[in-house]
């Protein structure tokens, strides 16, 4: 009794939602959409009984080819009804629909020639078909089976030249040599073995394939409906587009625009007095702006780019577009800070022309559209069926959540959809407006898959073409599980018998764990042990020094230098040149991407530098214990000068590839210390805070000071993050060492294992720029891992090995079975020498 009112349900549904060309075979549709293959052959069968017109048996009969092509995929019987139909002589709307069903079941038995023919007759006698297209498609891929030149045959199945070619180009190089070619073509026979053997044995029919394939097939098709009913109507004409772009003049209209560059500075004074260098000489702008200017586009000369009305501040803006290209603006206040801005050109207004956003307005067009068209779409696939919605299914915990065209849609396949979401992306599904959607999802893929069904869009060559490839990835992956994976069998027993056998596969060697600390010079690893040892860092300083020869000059640098927060634009105009041009090896700190030579560090040459009338220096992390030194310059004006200042240094003297005029200009000594009373007023400063110009034989020295820590207590994994020189202070200088260690320095090792925990080794030197100590963290002495932790891994090495040896073995007895000839000659590859190389 409920069967029978379920199916009353069911034709009530039908009867209020059925608005097809074809009422009759609605119910079939349906009965598709829902995947009751059986019913509907047996409601064909049943309208095939019923007398009729001749055109609607024929219909009857073409629905129920296609039933045994593309559902019962029975591809002999579908080819034997769809002949039957043309032998009946149908009508000329029928014949190319026929003609091509006949062509499809026939390609799909590997009749490729009969299948081509058909396709052709298609393609070029009915070609305002709605088949014309797809048979083209089709008549190219069975080209490549029909394709003369053979290199193989298995079990006189053809493999072509054209295939094996494609199958190179998607990796040439991997295919250079005729023997690599042969061994492709061996994987193809493999495959080609398998899949036959997949056949035999039926897997074409087992029910997971059958859905995966089912699934892949519904999805296609709905690509293609929307590609042919929403993104083709999407598409504007030439009309609308110009229609568009004319009552939108206004958004493709490019407004004046002026290329600017600022200066900015924190001081009124220096900026008139920039204002009137540069207005006597412009080109030192870009110079002028690196040194002085305060803002990140100073390397850049400034740059503000091309830019219309509303980009910048309004002062500025005001001021830009007054400015004539080359001139340069009085001083801008905007707060504490004062702009000079230079205008090079300025590009009028313009309107840009239609060919140029042709393409833009179309994306805008048919992006609008698109969306307008689905839902129209979708609006009228549920006027013409019989959906009903129970707005609080959901709420309410019901089990039935809607019901279309007759067939309930439950909460259980409203959480299997739910958990076939990747978690990541599951959260937003799971509230009551996420499973909303997913519902409406639902009940459109139901709507969907019945027109599609009755447009017979798995016709479509692109549905076919990724079935047939699928299909065959999917039989061979069966068949190779079936007799491989599936026969592997592994108990406890033998894994831990395989164990015992690779015991020493798992014993693990003491290993020591340490933390390290790498340093440039002894004496700096012997201050960071101390540290580390007292767990406490010093005060520190980081400051930037300025050597210039002039004390009136040294008096305005220090004017400047305290109004300017961030003196690193200074420093980078006065800093070394770049690596390439100066003296190799030199002790360097990086300040705004430019090098300046480390003021701690003696050196007995470094340079040269980029300017000569002042040279800057920098120091990081400088504490009392630390040494300043003095700068000695050295004028090089000749290549001589430089030659005999590089042999005149104590051995080894420096070297340089190449000495040329690019190299001459400003060295520098550090040799001799700086007066510990100096130093001890540089302390005295704050961060912030300028020195007095010091009196040098070479000049006056006028240091700020840019940063200031107080002494704190430091954990040494701290320590080495913040000091430490190697990539391992990331870690905390973490390392794990075992007694016979490569990769490790002997001494390094040594000392390892004999520190006990929490123990710091001495300074040990690794060459002549490495130092190092290191703390001893925790000694884990030798063990083997237990087979529960290493169970698993067993498993799969024997899996695998297991798998590979029947998989060889299985490809060896269908060879065995297998009538094979190979065609491939290595000849057959060489290309033929062009006409210009003969002559």
């Amino acid at each position: 009794m409920r069967k029978v009112l379920s199916l009353i349900i069911v034709f009530l549904g039908l009867v209020l939602g059925a608005s097809t060309k074809n009422s009759t075979l609605d119910t079939v549709y349906f009965y598709y959409a829902e995947n009751r293959f059986n019913d509907a052959l047996t409601l064909l069968q049943q309208l095939q009984t019923r007398p009729t017109t001749r055109e609607m048996q024929q219909n009857i009969l073409l629905e129920i080819a296609d039933y045994y092509l593309d559902k019962a995929n029975d591809y002999a019987r579908a080819e034997s009804i769809y002949q039957q139909i043309l032998n009946a002589h149908p009508g000329p709307r029928l014949i190319p629909a026929v003609l091509y069903r006949l062509a499809l079941t026939q390609e799909l038995q590997e009749k490729y020639l009969e299948a081509a023919k058909n396709y052709e007759q298609v393609a070029t006698r009915y070609i305002k078909s709605p088949y014309s297209q797809d048979a083209l498609d089709a008549i190219e891929r069975c080209f490549r089976k029909n394709y003369q030149e053979r290199v193989a045959y298995v079990n006189n199945y053809p493999i072509t030249r054209i295939e094996l070619d494609d199958r190179i180009s998607r990796n040439p190089s991997a295919y250079e040599s005729f023997d690599a070619k042969l061994r492709l073509l061996d994987t193809m026979i493999d495959s080609r073995l398998l899949y036959e053997a997949a056949l035999t044995r039926n897997l074409h029919k087992d029910p997971q394939i059958r859905k995966t394939l089912l699934d892949l097939r519904n999805r296609q098709m709905f690509q293609v409906w929307y590609e042919r009913y929403v993104t083709t109507r999407a598409e504007p004409s030439e009309k609308e587009l110009r229609t568009n772009y004319k009552k939108n003049i206004t958004r493709y209209t490019i407004p004046e625009k002026v290329q600017g560059y600022q200066l900015v500075v924190t001081s009124k004074t220096l900026a008139e007095s920039l204002r009137s260098v540069l207005v006597a000489d412009t080109g030192k702008w870009d110079s002028l702006v690196r040194t002085y200017s305060i803002t990140p586009d100073k390397e850049r000369g400034g740059e503000l780019g091309l830019f219309a009305r509303g980009v910048q501040p309004k002062p500025i803006e005001e001021v830009a577009f007054r400015l004539k290209p080359g001139e340069i603006s009085p001083p801008v206040s905007i707060g504490d800070t004062y702009y000079l801005i230079r205008v090079t050109r300025r590009e009028a207004k313009k309107v840009r022309p239609f060919d140029e956003v042709k393409n833009q307005i179309a994306v805008e067009i048919r992006q609008d559209r698109t969306n307008k068209i689905y839902e129209a779409e979708i609006a009228r696939l549920k006027k013409a069926a019989a959906v009903i919605e129970d707005s609080l299914a959901l709420e309410q915990n019901k089990e039935t959540l809607a019901v279309v065209n007759g067939v309930p849609i439950t909460r259980k396949q409203l959480e299997e959809r739910l958990n076939a979401i990747p978690p990541f992306f599951r959260g937003q599904f799971e509230t009551p407006e996420g499973k909303r959607r997913i519902l409406q999802q639902l009940i459109i893929e139901k709507l969907l898959l019945k027109e599609c069904e009755r447009e017979k869009l798995w016709l479509s060559n692109r549905v076919v073409d990724q079935l047939i490839n699928r299909r065959t990835a999917l039989l061979i992956d069966a068949y190779r599980r079936q007799e491989t994976t599936e026969q592997v069998k592994l108990d406890s027993a033998t894994l831990y018998s395989e164990y015992k056998k690779t015991i020493n596969d798992f014993k693990e060697p003491t290993r020591v764990r340490c933390r390290e600390m790498i340093a440039k010079t002894q004496s700096r690893a012997e201050q960071l042990r101390r540290w580390a040892l007292a767990s406490r860092i010093p005060p520190l300083i980081n400051g930037i020094a300025f050597l210039v020869k002039d004390e009136n000059k040294a008096r305005e640098l220090l004017r400047i230098l305290k109004e300017t927060p961030n003196p690193d634009s200074i420093a980078a105009a006065s800093a070394l040149a770049g690596f390439n041009v100066r003296i190799p090896s030199t002790p360097v700190q990086n300040i705004a991407g430019k090098d300046l030579p480390d003021l701690t560090q003696p050196c007995k040459l470094a340079g040269p530098f980029i300017s000569s009338e002042q040279f800057a220096f920098a120091f990081l992390d400088f504490s009392s214990e630390d040494q300043l030194y003095q700068p000695e310059p050295i004028v090089v004006q000749t290549t001589d000068d430089l030659k005999k200042l590089l042999t005149a240094q104590q051995k080894p003297a420096y070297t340089l590839e190449i000495i040329d005029s690019t190299r001459l200009g400003t060295y520098v000594r550090l040799i001799t210390p700086l007066p510990t009373s100096f130093l001890k007023n540089i302390f005295k400063l704050n961060a912030g805070d300028v020195s007095e110009p010091y009196y040098t034989p070479a000049g006056y020295l006028v240091i700020k000071i840019t940063r200031k820590d107080t002494a704190q207590q430091v954990e040494f994994a701290e320590l080495i993050r913040r000091f430490s020189i190697s990539g391992s202070k990331w870690s905390g200088g973490e390392i794990s060492l075992t007694r016979d260690d490569k990769a490790r320095d002997p001494k390094v090792v040594a000392a390892a294992y004999s520190l006990s925990k929490g123990s710091f080794s001495p300074v040990i030197k690794l060459n002549d720029t490495t130092y190092t100590f290191i703390r001893m963290e925790e000694k884990k002495l030798a063990y083997t891992r237990p087979f529960s932790e290493v169970k698993g891994k067993i498993e799969n090495r024997l899996r695998r090995e297991m798998e590979k040896q029947l998989y060889e073995q299985l490809l060896s007895q269908l060879r065995a079975k297998a009538k094979i000839e190979i065609l491939m000659k290595e000849e057959d590859f060489k290309t033929e020498p062009s006409e210009t190389g003969k002559e």
